[in-house]
Order: structure tokens, then sequence, then C-alpha cells
């Protein structure tokens, strides 16, 4: 369905054509004819399916076309954490571009004032997180009196960040709402309780993330060492250039600072992003990497949700996240807005667990492609470093961090050690890193799987463009593995199991409703 075909009105249209939107999503179709009619929505989604677009256009559709002119704020949306809210709000602001109305962001680390007075400017939408929305609301006097729509975005991720009573607070201080839409990821057992209760006889939509993922996303999954990772990322980078934009996904803070240092060494524009940074950095860092400043942005978690930027060409786990379902979030960040996206996997020894839990999750198996032997050596040649003046995110913390440590590991270690003596003499020398409280997750499990390094292994002198996953050298005792035993993808992967389908399990969301509504 396109957007010329839904009786829009004309401001959002005239936004829509300059915007260049087109087609509908999925979600839209399903959920934008109900919410145009004013009926309380759920709709169950994956990120990237197009969710803003579906609650927004509605709700801005039904303030510009009412007869009477309405109070102000008009609507309220929630959204769980200060980067989603902030582009929820830009996106608000491009729809209604050809109208007087304004849109309040309402987050924390920004200034009560300019908050003030984006509400006073005809500020029609207010976009908040939950926290400090409720501040506004008990220590500066603002009013939800007039709010009519009420919209939960990630509605799941804010009962995980444990914002259930404040959501209570937020709807009982919404006390002449008219209508209210849900979206949610996943249908959890909060989210349906506060829906039974909130909403009324709500149209529920739904969409396969499944179906979602395989039709847009091409996934592949390589198997490396721990220590293969870095020069493998930097050699697919210089060789397989994109025209858009990058993340690369890792589980740990302290790695960030080191992949952005070795990228930025070799050319490649990069930067880092995680909960270390405060938030006027955080959304300064946002901004450039939209504009282009940057083309990979290196991230924890903390940005696998809310960052809804369209020209993300591709997604790279360095770390298989340990989370499955942040699986489905970290790779939804490219393939937005009905375009297409690829998504590589690095897959050490460390890995194992999560991807048995990934493919669990997914009911599938992550195709494998062949490690090009020519890229665990980082490039040989003259490389220019990019931004040698601009302090790496993160970068001074963790050299503090890292100098405290070794000076504190040796007295630490002889201090405990005399304790020791003093109660049970020991029986036999420990392992030198064992259960060290400073250790990294990655150091203390090596495997005997891991392909150890030959003295007599020269990396080599030059990389080229064309050069693809299956180089010329390929680990010939990985192939001769696979092709001896087919259930084995290779050196690292473990024996792999026949594919479990199990059927698809039907919506219970009236059954549930009904059990709330007779309690």
């Amino acid at each position: 369905m396109k957007f010329t075909e839904l009786p829009f009105h004309e401001s959002i249209q005239k936004a829509l054509d300059k915007i260049g939107y087109s087609e509908l999503t999925p979600i839209q179709t399903k959920a934008i004819p109900y919410a145009m009619e004013g009926k309380d929505v759920t709709g169950l989604a994956q990120t990237g399916t197009g969710k803003t677009m579906a609650f927004l256009l509605p709700t801005l559709h039904r303030l510009l076309s009412s007869e009477e002119e309405e109070p102000l704020p008009y609507a309220l949306v929630l959204a769980p954490t200060r980067e989603l809210t902030i582009q929820i709000g830009e996106e608000a602001r491009k729809l209604l571009q050809f109208t007087d109305y304004g849109v309040a962001t309402i987050i924390g680390g920004t200034d009560y004032r300019s908050q003030e007075e984006a509400l006073g400017n005809k500020g029609c939408l207010i976009v908040a997180t939950p926290g400090r929305l409720i501040d506004f609301v008990k220590n500066h006097g603002l009013s939800l009196d007039a709010i009519k729509v009420v919209i939960l975005d990630e509605a799941d991720r804010m009962f995980d960040m444990g914002f259930v009573m404040d959501l209570k607070y937020i709807f009982h201080k919404c006390k002449n709402r008219k209508q209210s839409l849900l979206f949610s990821a996943t249908l959890s057992y909060e989210v349906v309780r506060l829906a039974s209760k909130y909403l009324v006889d709500p149209i529920e939509v739904h969409i396969n993330p499944e179906k979602v993922i395989t039709e847009r996303i091409d996934q592949t999954l390589l198997h490396l060492g721990r220590d293969e990772k870095l020069p493998y990322l930097v050699n697919s980078l210089l060789n397989y250039p994109i025209e858009g934009l990058g993340i690369i996904f890792t589980n740990y803070k302290m790695n960030i600072p080191k992949i952005v240092a070795c990228l930025r060494n070799f050319g490649i524009t990069a930067t880092g992003l995680s909960s270390e940074l405060d938030q006027k950095k955080r959304i300064r860092l946002l901004r450039d990497f939209k504009a282009g400043k940057y083309q990979y942005l290196i991230a924890t978690d903390v940005a696998s949700r809310g960052i809804d930027i369209e020209n993300i060409d591709v997604v790279y786990n360095y770390d298989l996240p340990q989370d499955a379902e942040n699986y489905v979030h970290r790779i939804g960040r490219t393939a937005r807005a009905g375009r297409k996206g690829r998504s590589i996997g690095f897959c050490s020894e460390t890995d194992y667990t999560e991807l048995e839990r990934i493919e669990k999750y997914l009911n599938s198996k992550l195709p494998v492609v062949d490690v090009n032997e020519e890229y665990l050596q980082f490039p040989k040649g003259e490389f220019t470093p990019v931004f040698p003046e601009e302090t790496i995110p993160g970068e001074k913390k963790y050299q503090e961090r890292d100098k405290r440590d070794k000076r504190e590991k040796p007295s630490r270690g002889r201090d405990r050690d005399k304790d020791k003596r003093k109660q049970h003499p020991p029986a036999k020398m420990a392992h030198p890193h064992e259960g060290h409280p400073h250790a990294h997750p990655a150091a203390t499990s090596h495997s005997k799987s891991e392909r150890p390094k030959k003295a007599s292994e020269k990396p080599h002198a030059k990389t080229h463009k064309n050069a693809s996953h299956k180089g010329p050298n390929q680990n010939k005792q990985a192939n001769s593995h696979q092709n001896a035993n087919p259930s084995r993808r290779n050196l690292f992967d473990k024996d792999a199991s026949a594919d479990k389908t199990t059927p698809k399990k039907k919506s219970i969301w009236k059954k549930i409703i009904s059990v709330f509504k007779k309690s």
C-alpha cells in the first residue's frame, strides 16, 4: 500500500512527499487505519519495522483534521531511552514542518528551560522518557490533563528498565485521554497487564519477526579466534567499502576505545558510543554519525535499540550478544524503512553459548561463510590515520583504570596470599589468572580449538579491493574437517543438531485479556 492511498491531512501528505516515503511497511499497513479511526491498538513488532510512523502519522492526522481547536499538548509519546526519544521527536518535526505546531522533547541530561520553551511554543506533542516527565509534572507544574492520545513505544523494554510504576502514574495523570497506542517487541506479562487495564478493546496487529529478518537482511557468520577478530574486521572494512553507514557491536565497553583507535590508524572514520559517555556527548556523536562525519559507530547494546538511522548498510557483531533477543535488535539497525541490509557475526571460542541461544531463538542456523586466511593479519602498507587530534570516546577513562589496576593487582595479590598462608597453607600453585577480579571475561576461557599462530607466518603485504571472504588460502584443515563430517561447520564449531521446527503459537491476546478483566 502507498501513503497516497490513505486520506492523510494535506500538510502531512506534503511532508511525506518531501521526505520521500511512498510504500507502507507491514506494521504501518495494519496499524494506521485502525489508529486513524481512534481505536486503541497494540502493535507487536521488532525494531526496524516502521513503528514510529505507525503511531505518529494517525495521531498527527487526527490533530490536524479536528474540526475544533484542540487544547495542547494533544499527545504524549513515552520511550525507554533518550536516544529513541530524540529520534521520535525528529521524525515528528519532519511531519509537522508545514504547520505551526511544535514538538517538546523531554529527557534527562538537558536543561529545563529549553524544554519549557518547547512546551510553550505550540508544543502539540510531548516525546519523553518516563522519569524526566514525572519530574516535570511534580516539580515544574506540567499538566497532562489536555492529553488525548498516549503512546508507549518499546513497552517491553520500559518494563525491563523498571518503569512499571512510572507508567501507571503517567496514565493516571492523563485522565482525559481518548486513545492509547502500545507498541512492543514481545508480549510479556507486564505488557499484557498494562494493556488490559488502560486500553479499551485494543486491536492487535502482529508482525512475524523471523519473516522480517530473513527477507530483508543478509546474515552471515564467521568462525574466528578471539585474537583474529580485530585484524579480520579491519581487512573487511577496507576491502568491502559501503556507501552508507555501519555499526559494530561489542559486548564490552573496554573494547570500544581499542577498536576505534585501531580503525582510525588504518584511515577508517569511526567513533564509539557507550553508557560511559554523558548525554551531551552521546547526542553530539550520534548527530555527527548520522551526518556522515564517521562512517562506523562502535557501540555496546546501548545502541541496539533506539537508533533509527535509515542508511545503515551493515551491522557487525564483533561479539555475539549475550541475550538472544538483542541479536534481533542489533541487526534491526539495518534494513530499515523497506531497505535491505547485511549483518556479519564473528563467533570465537567464547561465543558458542551465545550462538546456540541465538539460533534457538531464530529457530534456524546462521549461514556460515569461509574465512579468508589473508584477513587474519593486519594489512601492510602506508595508511593515513584519521582524527589524530580528536580524543577517542572513553579512552582516557580506561587508560586510567588500567594503570590503577596494574598498581593495585600486585599488592592485592600479596595481601590475599599472605592472609591465606596464615590460615591454610596452599596445597599447590593456582593458575595466575584464575578467578582474578579484573580479568577480562574472555581472558580466562582459552579453548583448545583456538588456532595457534606459527612463527613462520608472515602478513600479506597488500590487500585487494576485490578480495572475497572465500580467499585462495582457505584453512585446509577446516575444509577437510567439514568434508569428513558435514554436520560440523569448521574448526571452532560444535556438532550441529538437526533443525527442530516447532509450530508457531497462536495469538492468545484475547484469552489473556479476558482473564485480567475477570480478575
